[in-house]
Formats: C-alpha cells, structure tokens, sequence
C-alpha cells in the first residue's frame, strides 16, 4: 500500500505520452452506415415500411378509442355546435382563377389573374430548358 506522501510524489510526476483527446464515433455515422445497408436490402426495407404503416393505424385505432371525445368539445371544455354541411358545393371559384394543366382561367384580365401568370412565370424560370451557348452545341 502506498503512502500519502508517495502518492503526492506520484501525482506531481508528468507523463512523457501527450494525452490523447477521446473521441466518439458520432451516431449519425452509425445511422447513415445502417440507411445505406438497408438501401441494399429492400426486402427488410419494405418490412419496416409496412410495420411502420400498421403501427401507424394502430396509433389511429388506440387515439379514437381513447381521446376521439375531445374532438366535440372546445379547449374551455364547452361542447362544439357541429356546422350541418352546405347541401352544393360549386365545383368553380369565384374568387379565385380557375386552372388546369398549370393554364390559368378566363379570369386572366383581372388583377389577380396578371399576378398569378407572373408569379408562375417567375417560379418556373429557373427550371426551363434553355439553348446552348455556341461552345457547348454538338459539332
């Protein structure tokens, strides 16, 4: 057994090995090595998939069991007046320009109509075929 004083001669020893830092391997590492096995097994990966799914509608199952009753009442406890459901629906807007296939509606002379056709101009700008320069054309 050492003694009090031989342990203080001890401690004021320095070590001549510089102390290494300890690191950890991160465990983003450790998943992203476990995403690329299971990129390489879609079977397991179509396992999970599915178990996730039915996991899911579990969740859903146990919640209406076990809280569907607060959907009827307002946060200060106060039964919801349920609104009855319009008896027709127009399928058009009035307010809004109608579209399809990205082409806006004969609403196109009004102000909002304008705004909507710049703003679609301006967001699909980027993604626009454009031609090459002289240099990068085929020979």
């Amino acid at each position: 057994m050492k003694t009090p004083s031989a342990l203080k001669q001890q401690s004021n020893i320095k070590h001549t090995q510089p102390r290494r830092a300890v690191v950890a391997q991160p465990a983003t590492r450790a998943w992203a090595d476990e995403q690329a096995a299971l990129q390489q097994d879609q079977v397991q990966q179509d396992k999970i998939w599915r178990e996730a799914v039915e996991a899911e509608q579990r969740g859903r199952k146990i919640w209406y069991q076990n809280w569907s009753f607060l959907k009827d009442y307002d946060q200060m406890g106060k039964k919801k007046e349920q609104k009855p459901l319009p008896n027709y629906m127009p399928v058009f807007s009035s307010k809004v320009p109608n579209s399809t296939n990205q082409m806006i509606g004969s609403r196109m002379d009004s102000e909002l109509g304008r705004a909507l056709v710049n703003m679609d101009y301006f967001f699909s700008s980027g993604t626009r075929k454009r031609k090459l320069e002289g240099e990068l054309q085929p020979s």
